[in-house]
């Protein structure tokens, strides 16, 4: 953990054996080692009284509740008080027999018809295949997919208009340290999309036991159409059955899709450990409980939302930009002679694949098929071919 206790002196409680702890700016206030870079803990309480006086007060980040019902004993001059802080979503598998088995029980029939769609139309325009980087890998391999994962990720936010805590770079260290070594032992893994040779789309787990934590997941935005989050998913809950996993914990967090695949439901919550019988460890419990309430109250205001923006904003120091694409009207298509013939994935170009993928998805196409031009007598105007169908539209930034 040099990740994250620097050259802070760490310490030890048989009070709790199961962490070690480093001490923070407030006094007798101790936290555990990694604090919020966790997808959830579990631990134990030895209720075995301490003799000494001790007025130390400890903080522990991101109590998984579905995993763990922790209590003292009443006669325990240490005591608990918990704040929940995020939602967790979960997914159980254990009495599945298959993906499409769990998405007939969990989702209407109307969703499982699209998200088949979906997979369809994405494997029909490209050519996708999946891999489960979990156990055997070459460094250089490793490396190839930290760095796809870590551009995946900066475009996305990028397109969100907001900071991401992964991107940090001491975070994204800790992750590109931590998962090797766990991959080879599979502790952990890497799911991959790929078109051809280039991933589009990764998530790293987590293992322990039967259950696979979803760590990070990102997808390239220009293939939105085809709602690759959702493939990915479905691919990695065929995997975790297939293999024995009896839970996918999507972790902490709200998003619109863990509302709608997982099954259960719980939370995440900070636990404060103090010492009732001495004023100073009392005093740091109420202060500490009345911040992450507070931090958990602006939170559920989306106040966080509204502060990743503006860190953002500061980060980059310009003004949002909005891509529209415009369709032409009374659509003909243009001369030959007005054609000019451009490269989709010319790095000049790629600004436009987001425009060439929502073609494949609407008329079916393959990307193979597909030919792109310039319109030259209208500026900014773009005409694309396929087999069977064509589109002309024009492409353009706006500043708000």
């Amino acid at each position: 953990m040099i990740h994250f206790s620097s050259k802070k002196k760490e310490y030890s409680t048989s009070l709790l054996p199961d962490f070690t702890f480093i001490k923070t700016f407030i006094p007798l206030l101790y936290t555990n080692i990694a604090k919020t870079n966790t997808k959830g803990l579990t631990y134990t309480i030895n209720n075995k009284q301490e003799k000494k006086k001790n007025s130390k007060t400890f903080l522990i980040y991101d109590i998984h509740t579905y995993f763990n019902t922790i209590s003292i004993k009443d006669d325990n001059k240490y005591k608990i008080r918990k704040t929940i802080q995020y939602p967790g979503y979960l997914c159980e598998l254990e009495n599945f027999l298959s993906v499409n088995e769990y998405m007939k029980k969990r989702l209407s029939k109307s969703s499982n018809y699209k998200f088949n769609l979906y997979k369809r139309k994405l494997e029909h325009s490209f050519e996708i295949n999946y891999k489960m980087y979990y156990g055997a890998i070459t460094k250089e391999k490793y490396n190839f997919l930290f760095y796809a994962f870590k551009k995946l990720l900066i475009k996305r936010f990028n397109d969100k208009q907001e900071t991401n805590n992964n991107l940090n770079p001491k975070e994204w260290d800790f992750y590109f340290d931590v998962t090797y070594p766990m991959l080879l032992e599979k502790k952990a893994a890497l799911f991959v999309t790929y078109n051809k040779k280039t991933p589009i789309a990764i998530t790293l787990l987590y293992f322990s036991d039967t259950i696979a934590f979803d760590t990070i997941r990102v997808f390239d935005i220009d293939y939105a159409p085809f709602r690759l989050g959702t493939i990915s998913i479905i691919k990695q809950l065929d995997w975790c059955i297939t293999n024995g996993i009896k839970f996918l914990d999507f972790s902490k967090g709200y998003y619109e899709y863990k509302e709608r695949w997982a099954t259960t439901k719980y939370n995440f919550e900070y636990h404060i450990i103090y010492n009732s019988k001495s004023y100073a460890s009392k005093t740091i419990m109420y202060i500490t409980l009345a911040f992450f309430n507070f931090k958990n109250y602006l939170r559920n205001k989306n106040i966080h939302k509204k502060f990743h923006q503006f860190t953002f904003a500061l980060k980059k120091n310009s003004t949002k930009k909005i891509e529209k694409k415009v369709p032409l009207k009374n659509f003909k298509a243009p001369k030959k002679e007005n054609l000019k013939e451009i490269s989709v994935f010319d790095i000049k170009n790629t600004s436009l694949l987001k425009y060439v993928y929502d073609f494949l998805y609407r008329k079916s196409e393959k990307l193979n098929h597909v030919t792109l031009y310039k319109i030259t007598n209208h500026q900014n105007c773009y005409y694309i071919k396929g087999l069977q169908n064509a589109d002309t539209f024009t492409a353009y930034n706006l500043k708000e």
